[in-house]
């Protein structure tokens, strides 16, 4: 399948039923949620060497 194909393919049918469309962005919201539960944390950003909270033993000076 190409990607075009894929962005345009249904995700998800509705077999039976004639839901309404409060039901089938429930439906779409569930789905997101798990998805998103899935995925891995974002890892933590590198501290800034700049940061205050950094180690200060290199950024000392001889002007003090």
């Amino acid at each position: 399948m190409s990607p075009s194909e894929m962005d345009s393919a249904p995700l998800f049918r509705v077999l039976r039923g004639d839901p309404e469309d409060a039901d089938l962005a429930a439906l779409v919201a569930v789905f997101t949620a798990l998805a998103s539960a899935a995925l891995p944390a974002p890892a933590a950003p590198a501290r800034s060497a700049w940061s205050p909270l950094a180690s200060a033993t290199w950024r000392t000076s001889t002007l003090r």
